[in-house]
């Protein structure tokens, strides 16, 4: 007879219990830091596929602008560690590519890197155009023009498992911002441009970065898992550790395969149900960590994943 993986059925109400957020008190209750694994990211130059302006302008590429934005947004925000690796050595500044990197040659240019993911991309657009429109009365000779500005960021960045090469996400945003027109571009200036003297451009960059942060963080930390590979009383062993971003106090849920939820309706919910949560108390060496149970269960086999504020109480499997 063939082996069946466990059944749990719920009622509504319950399965509202589980799996709604559960309030800010009860959630403050378990001790440890609820932060994504300081994971290590390697980004590679991006590619410039822009019509060059900017770069004319401030004497900077784009590509390299995104690049110093991405770095300081994956360290604050997100609390990742970010290395920029060069694809090869140069004597000099290094010079915009125009083809974004395959992912064979992404590889390659980690070979003695320990990242856990590799970033690359391209940056489409990057544009501001400053026009004057002749106002209401202008046939009258009433009226000074109108200067108008529109600008355009788009960006593309591909993140790659940097273990076994793939594609853990590709993913775009692009916004168009129109407004009075700003002075801080077209004019000659001693200094370069700056896009945070430039609202609209600020704001397009901002929103733009912000998506692509926002999307790429949710699904490393979708993708981000371990294991238990022993148990005590109150402690447990862990497969991952420095090396994959963990760090002491972090706190993590756990989550136990092969239960089968479903509805009071026997609609199939999940594969795995959370079962308790740890925190990590000590790193054993950079592939180990030590981590004690402050909620529900965790045993050998069962998976660890970043915890997150949306999840309710653990459900209870003692008997």
């Amino acid at each position: 007879m063939p082996h069946r993986l466990p059944i749990v059925r719920i009622s509504r109400a319950l399965l509202a219990c589980l799996l709604l957020a559960a309030t800010p008190r009860a959630r403050a209750a378990a001790p440890g830091e609820c932060a994504p694994p300081r994971t290590l990211v390697a980004l590679l130059p991006l590619a410039d596929r822009t019509d060059h302006t900017w770069e004319l302008l401030s004497g900077e590429s784009p590509a390299q602008l995104v690049s110093r934005l991405l770095v300081d947004s994956l360290e604050g925000s997100r609390g990742r560690r970010v290395v920029c690796v060069p694809l090869e050595p140069t004597a000099g500044p290094a010079t915009p590519r125009s083809r974004a990197v395959d992912d064979d040659e992404a590889l390659r240019a980690l070979r003695h890197e320990e990242a856990e993911v590799i970033v690359s991309g391209t940056v489409s657009a990057f544009s501001h155009d400053d026009t004057r429109e002749s106002p209401r009365l202008g046939r009258w000779g009433v009226g000074a023009p109108d200067a108008r500005s529109r600008v355009r960021v788009s960006i593309t960045l591909r993140v790659l498992d940097a273990h076994d090469g793939s594609v853990i996400i590709e993913t775009t945003a692009a916004r168009d911002r129109a407004g009075r027109g700003t002075a801080s571009i077209g004019q000659s200036a001693p200094d370069p441009p700056d896009p945070a003297a430039d609202p609209l451009l600020d704001e397009a960059l901002s929103d733009v970065l912000d998506d692509l942060l926002s999307t790429i963080g949710q699904r490393l930390d979708a993708c981000w898992q371990a294991r238990v590979v022993s148990e005590g009383r109150d402690e447990c062993l862990l497969d991952a550790g420095a090396a994959r971003g963990l760090f002491a106090g972090e706190r993590l849920d756990v989550w136990r395969p092969g239960l089968q939820l479903y509805d009071e309706e026997m609609v199939h919910l999940a594969d795995e149900t959370r079962v308790g949560s740890v925190v990590v108390s000590a790193l054993d060496g950079r592939g180990r960590a030590h981590a004690r149970r402050v909620e529900g269960e965790a045993r050998t086999g069962d998976v660890v994943r970043p915890c997150s504020a949306a999840n309710g109480s653990a459900m209870s499997l003692r008997h």
